[in-house]
C-alpha cells in the first residue's frame, strides 16, 4: 500500500484490508473509546489491546510474537496505518496492558465487539428463518492443550483433547448455522481441560438463550394463547361430559 506517496510493504495483506473494513465498521474508534485507567508513554493502552486483537486475526499463537516472528507485526507501518495507528507497541507493553485489565474493563471491551458484531449475526438470522424456518444451533467442548510443564496457565488441568491427554483447557464453543458463512460463533467459556460435554450443557444452553434474537417474550405470548385455547377445549370436554350424563340419566328413565 501507499501512503504520502511512500510504498509500505507487508507480510500480512489481509490485515490491512481487515483494518480498513474495521475502521469502516467503527470499531477503532469505539475500541479508542473504552476508558482504560492506564499509564501511557508512547501508545496509549486502548491501542494496545487493537493490536491484540490484530494479533489474533493474523493467526500469531503466541503473544511475543508480535515482536518476535519472522515478520514482526509491530514493526509493520501497512497494517498500523490500516488500522488507524501511527505504531505499534512492543509485545511487552501489550503484555502490561492486557495483565493490568480489570474485569470491568474487559466486559466493556467484549461489548463493543458484541455491539459491532451484531448486525452480522441479526442479517444472518433473518437469512436462516426465512431459508429454512428454524435456526440450529451447535454446542461442544474443543480442546485447548498448553505445554504439559506449564505452571503458568489458570485452572487448567490434563483431559482428553484431540487424540491425546494433555494440560489445558476445553473451550465450550456456542454457533449456529449460518446461511451465508457456514457456521458464525456466539460464545466461547474456558473450562478447566478434564470438564466434559454433559456437564457443560445447560451453560452453552443459556449462552444460547441469551442472544437477542431469542424472542422469549413472543414464546411467552404463544404459551399464554396455548393456554386460553387449553381452557375453552377443558370447557367443551366438561360441557360434553355434563351432556353425557345426562343422556345416561334419561337412558335409565326410558329403560324404567
Amino acid at each position: 500500500m501507499s501512503a504520502n506517496g511512500i510504498t509500505l510493504l507487508t507480510q500480512h495483506a489481509m490485515l490491512v484490508a481487515w483494518g480498513e473494513y474495521a475502521q469502516s465498521l467503527g470499531l477503532v474508534k469505539k475500541i479508542a473509546g473504552v476508558p482504560l485507567e492506564q499509564k501511557e508513554v508512547a501508545h496509549s493502552p486502548q491501542r494496545k489491546v487493537l493490536e491484540f486483537f490484530v494479533a489474533i486475526l493474523g493467526g500469531l499463537p503466541y503473544l511475543k510474537d508480535i515482536s518476535r516472528s519472522t515478520h514482526p507485526l509491530d514493526q509493520d507501518r501497512a497494517v498500523a496505518k490500516a488500522w488507524g495507528q501511527a505504531s505499534w507497541a512492543d509485545q511487552s507493553g501489550v503484555s502490561r496492558t492486557l495483565t493490568a485489565l480489570t474485569l470491568e474493563q474487559a466486559e466493556q471491551i467484549v461489548a463493543v465487539l458484541r455491539e459491532v458484531s451484531q448486525p452480522f449475526i441479526d442479517r444472518e438470522v433473518l437469512l436462516a428463518l426465512r431459508d429454512q424456518g428454524k435456526l440450529v444451533y451447535d454446542g461442544d467442548l474443543t480442546g485447548r492443550p498448553v505445554s504439559n510443564s506449564s505452571t503458568s496457565y489458570p485452572n487448567v488441568a490434563f483431559g482428553h483433547m484431540s487424540d491425546e491427554i494433555a494440560l489445558g483447557y476445553q473451550a465450550a464453543m456456542v454457533s449456529f448455522h449460518s446461511p451465508t458463512f457456514g457456521r458464525l460463533w456466539l460464545s466461547v467459556q474456558p473450562h478447566p481441560g478434564d470438564k466434559i460435554a454433559c456437564t457443560a450443557l445447560g451453560a452453552m444452553v443459556h449462552n444460547a438463550e441469551t442472544q437477542p434474537w431469542r424472542r422469549t417474550d413472543l414464546l411467552m405470548q404463544r404459551l399464554a394463547q396455548l393456554q386460553d385455547e387449553q381452557r375453552a377445549l377443558t370447557a367443551q370436554v366438561e360441557q360434553a361430559r355434563l351432556g353425557l350424563a345426562q343422556a345416561g340419566a334419561a337412558q335409565v328413565q326410558v329403560d324404567q
